[in-house]
């Protein structure tokens, strides 16, 4: 259970005895997030915000001469509501312990501290919405969850983005999921197609997409062939807190797909609680992250 850091249990800081103070790195955490990497990042207004499909018309028709246009229709589709949740953290300090202690500095620190933890929430909460992509415990807008064979369309219909025989990582298995997407449809019911950004995989996962993506011959051709995904420049990010070792997917080029809303940014404070003597270090955020379209992101649930 969490208690105030007093002299009693941060002792061996009181004299000037230690060599080092072994932690976790706390320096630039922000600059090492990897969930805006797979995410757009973007403000929100208010405590909660919506987005909404909207599809058609669809193809044009051929008109006889001095015949009259046919009229074409606009469909609603999902609607996606995005509420701000709030985190935060608290560390209490005695004032003794402030006084007395002589590595406060590297001890305590507790502004760098709370920072990291935060950001490292953010991270684990995001890569949430990776690890639950096909739970239907949790859904979208269109009822269904991330990645899934029947998200519907505004006029009717459904579409596709997860793979109907999950693949390992493989030069094979993304050209399934490149062609998949070349003939994905639209809102409007017609082919769109999209194209793969980045690949999003799980840690262990590194050494395999990097030869995929980063060799300019195909080596399964002994090196006969050329790469075709060498000059696609797709991004390879891994995600150290995505819970299988087996599963990955794809970012696309479809606008609003995973979305990062921040509510409010964090923000830090130190206040002195008098009666107690003790000195409090507080860090809080508010934001929102999941998916409004689903076609920004195919998945192999393997």
């Amino acid at each position: 259970m969490a208690a105030t850091l007093t002299t009693s249990t941060a002792f061996r800081t009181l004299k000037a005895t230690l060599n080092a103070i072994v932690t976790d790195r706390s320096d630039g955490y922000q600059d090492r997030l990897v969930a805006t990497q797979y995410m757009t990042e973007d403000m929100m207004p208010d405590n909660y915000i919506d987005d909404l499909e909207n599809g058609g018309p669809g193809l044009a028709s051929e008109v006889p001469e001095g015949q009259v246009f046919p009229v074409g229709s606009l469909y609603e589709g999902l609607v996606q509501r995005y509420t701000a949740r709030k985190f935060g953290l608290l560390m209490q300090v005695t004032e003794e312990l402030d006084e007395d202690g002589k590595y406060n500095d590297k001890y305590l620190d507790m502004a760098r501290r709370n920072k990291r933890a935060l950001y490292k929430t953010l991270d684990v909460d995001c890569a949430n919405v990776l690890n639950r992509a096909a739970n239907s415990n949790y859904v979208g807008g269109d009822g269904v969850p991330l990645a899934s064979s029947s998200h519907p369309l505004p006029g009717g219909g459904t579409f596709s983005n997860t793979l109907s025989t999950p693949f390992t990582p493989s030069r094979a298995a993304l050209s399934v999921v490149r062609n998949n997407l070349d003939v994905m449809p639209g809102h409007d019911g017609v082919i769109e197609g999209y194209a793969i950004t980045a690949i999003v995989h799980p840690s262990n996962q590194w050494m395999a997409w990097a030869g995929i993506l980063g060799s300019e011959k195909a080596p399964e051709s002994n090196a006969n062939e050329i790469n075709v995904f060498y000059d696609m420049k797709i991004k390879q990010v891994g995600v150290r807190y995505m819970t299988s070792t087996t599963n990955w997917g794809v970012i696309t080029d479809a606008p609003n797909g995973l979305k990062l809303f921040w509510r409010n940014k964090p923000k830090a404070s130190t206040f002195y609680k008098e009666e107690a003597e003790i000195i409090n270090h507080k860090i809080s955020a508010r934001w929102a992250r999941g998916w409004t379209d689903p076609r920004g992101f195919y998945f192999s649930n393997a």
